[in-house]
C-alpha cells in the first residue's frame, strides 16, 4: 500500500525522493501536572493520555509516528508507531530525560530518522513555549555572580506585581545597563531555549537527519521573529501561534493528516497550513479560546531580519540626530508602539492585550510606524518594506472572549499581524521583562561570568537591541518583572459545549 507523501517544492527540496511522512512529537510535560494528566486530571498513565490516542489515529492514516513524552513523576517514554500499523505500537522507557537539553531533541530525531530513513520529517513541539528564551548556564548562578560581587542588592517588592531588584545598578549616560544575572528564573514550565532549539536541529541535520519539512509550534508565543530566524536554516516551513495557544493534546492531528490522504499533489506548505487550520477549527468549536496563527516559509526569514535591521537603523538615526526635538521623536515612536497590536500580559495587570505588554506584533508595528513623519530619515520607507516582507504570513485569527477573563475580547480577525517580537518596557517606565538582561547583552563582557553562554544570531545581525537601547536612553532603571512562563495554555474543560471534530473542508469552487 502506498503511503501518503509530500511533494517537493522550492522551499522543501529535502522531501524529494521520500516515500512517506514521519511525524515526530516532542512533548516535555514533565514540569506541568495539568498537561501530564490532561484533560481533567484523570489520565494517570500514559496509555490514558489523549495525546497517545490521537497519535494512534494519525498512524492509522498511513503516517509513521515517533514521540518522546515526558510527564510529571514518570519516566520519559519513547513511542514508536509504524504507518498504518497502530497495533504494532512500541513504548520504551528512556528513564528520565532532560527535555530542555538540545542533545535530547537531537538524539530523538536521529533515532526516529534511522527507523524511517526515506520519510519526510515533520516535527511538532508540544506543551509550553514563550517566544524568546535565553540559554542559561545555571552553574554560573552563584551568589557572587548574581550580585556582581555585592554591587547589586536584590530585593523582592511587596507589590502585587513583584519587581526585582529595587536597587538600580550604575547607569551610564548613553543606555541602561541591566543586571546581567537575575536570581529569579522560572521555576516551572521552562522549555528549551531559543538557541538550544536551533542547536538541536543543527546537530540532528549534521548527523544526517533531513531538513525538517514542517515545524509545528503547538504552544504559546513561538511565532516569534527571534525563534523563527533561529530555526530557519534547519526547516522549510513553520506553523505557530503569535499569542497564547491552548493545549489540545493533538486533537486536530488526525484531521490534519486526513487532508494528506485526499486526492491530489500535496506539499509541505499545504501541511503547514492544515496544522493552523485544524487548530483554528477545534478551538473555534469549543468557544472562548481565541488564537491567531501564521504559516511562514522560513526562507523568508533572512529578508525579514534585514528589514528589521533597516527599520532599526532608520529609527536610530531619527532619534540620534533630533537634538532638542528628541523627546518629540521618541514620543512618536512610543505612540506607534501603543497603537500596534500587543500580545502577552505582564504580571498582575490582567488579560487585556495592550501596553505595557512586552510582546508586539511586528507587522502591526511596521504599519503604525508609517503614520508619523520622521523626515528626512527613511523610517516610513523602511517600515513599508518590513510590512511587505511580512505580508501573507497570517493564516487565521479568531475574535472571542478568552475563558480566563470573559470581560475581555481578543480580536485577531485582522490581517495586519504576522509574528511577535520582544519589545521590553514599551512605555519606558524602567520596568523590564525578566528576559531583557539576557536579550540586551548582545556583546557580553569576556571578563564577566558567562551566565548566558550563547546569543542567538538575530540579535547579532540586526540593530534591534541598539534601537531598544536608544529608545530607553535616560530612562531610569527601576527593576525586573518577576519571571513567569504562561500558566494557562490548556483547552479548558469547564465549558460544557462539546468540541466536535471539525467538518471536512468544502471542495474548491470551480471557476465560472
Amino acid at each position: 500500500m502506498a503511503l501518503p507523501r509530500l511533494m517537493p517544492d522550492e522551499s522543501s527540496p529535502a522531501v524529494a525522493g521520500t516515500d512517506s511522512v514521519l511525524l515526530c512529537v516532542y512533548a516535555p510535560f514533565g514540569t506541568d501536572r495539568v498537561l501530564s494528566t490532561y484533560p481533567d486530571g484523570q489520565s494517570q498513565e500514559l496509555g490514558q493520555h489523549p495525546l497517545l490516542r490521537n497519535l494512534l489515529r494519525v498512524a492509522e492514516r498511513g503516517i509513521h509516528v515517533a514521540a518522546l513524552i515526558d510527564r510529571v513523576g514518570e519516566d520519559s517514554y519513547l513511542v514508536e508507531i509504524p504507518a498504518a500499523q497502530p497495533q504494532r505500537m512500541r513504548i520504551t522507557s528512556c528513564w528520565k530525560q532532560d527535555m530542555a537539553s538540545p542533545l535530547t531533541l537531537a538524539g530523538f530525531l536521529r533515532r526516529a530518522h534511522a527507523n524511517h530513513p526515506k520519510a519526510a520529517v515533520v516535527l511538532a513541539l508540544e506543551g509550553h513555549g514563550a517566544g524568546f528564551l535565553p540559554e542559561i548556564d545555571r552553574t554560573q548562578m552563584t551568589a557572587r555572580n548574581i550580585t556582581d560581587g555585592g554591587r547589586i542588592d536584590w530585593k523582592v517588592s511587596g507589590n502585587s506585581s513583584p519587581v526585582l531588584p529595587e536597587v538600580s545598578p550604575v547607569l551610564p549616560e548613553v543606555s541602561p545597563v541591566l543586571p546581567e544575572v537575575s536570581p529569579v528564573l522560572p521555576a516551572n514550565h521552562m522549555p528549551m531555549s531559543t538557541w538550544g532549539l536551533g542547536d538541536a536541529l543543527r546537530r540532528a541535520q549534521e548527523a544526517g537527519v533531513p531538513r525538517v519539512a514542517v515545524l509545528h509550534f503547538n504552544n504559546c508565543f513561538n511565532m516569534s521573529v527571534e525563534v523563527l530566524h533561529t530555526v530557519a536554516p534547519h526547516a522549510a516551513y513553520a506553523t505557530g501561534y503569535i499569542n497564547y495557544n491552548f493545549f489540545t493534546a493533538g486533537d486536530s492531528y488526525p484531521w490534519v493528516f486526513d487532508q494528506l490522504t485526499r486526492p491530489g499533489r500535496h506539499g509541505a506548505l499545504d501541511l503547514a497550513r492544515w496544522f493552523a487550520d485544524g487548530n483554528a477549527r477545534f478551538l473555534a468549536a469549543k468557544g472562548n479560546h481565541p488564537t491567531v496563527g501564521s504559516v511562514v516559509p522560513l526562507a523568508r526569514m533572512k529578508a525579514i531580519a534585514e528589514r528589521v535591521d533597516d527599520l532599526s537603523d532608520a529609527l536610530l538615526s531619527a532619534m540620534r540626530s533630533a537634538g532638542a526635538q528628541r523627546p518629540a521623536v521618541v514620543q512618536r515612536i512610543e505612540d506607534a508602539i501603543v497603537r500596534a497590536r500587543q500580545l502577552d500580559t505582564p504580571n498582575g495587570v490582567g488579560w487585556e492585550l495592550e501596553t505595557p505588554d512586552e510582546l508586539t506584533d511586528l507587522r502591526s508595528l511596521a504599519i503604525q510606524l508609517q503614520v508619523p513623519d520622521f523626515s528626512p530619515h527613511p523610517v516610513r520607507r523602511a517600515a513599508q518594506d518590513l510590512a511587505a516582507a511580512l505580508d501573507g504570513l497570517w493564516r487565521y485569527g479568531a475574535r472571542d472572549r478568552p475563558w480566563m477573563d470573559l470581560s475581555v475580547e481578543w480580536n485577531f480577525a485582522v490581517r495586519d499581524m504576522a509574528m511577535n517580537i520582544l519589545l521590553p518596557d514599551p512605555l519606558r517606565r524602567g520596568l523590564w521583562d525578566w528576559r531583557a538582561p539576557f536579550y540586551m547583552n548582545v556583546n557580553p563582557d569576556p571578563n564577566a561570568p558567562r551566565v548566558q553562554p550563547q546569543v542567538i544570531d538575530f540579535l547579532k545581525v540586526t540593530d534591534w537591541v541598539d534601537f531598544l537601547d536608544e529608545y530607553h536612553r535616560d530612562v531610569k532603571f527601576v527593576g525586573l518583572l518577576a519571571a513567569r512562563i504562561p500558566e494557562f495554555p490548556v483547552f479548558n474543560a469547564r465549558f460544557e459545549r462539546p468540541c466536535e471534530p471539525p467538518a471536512p473542508p468544502s471542495p474548491p469552487k470551480k471557476a465560472a
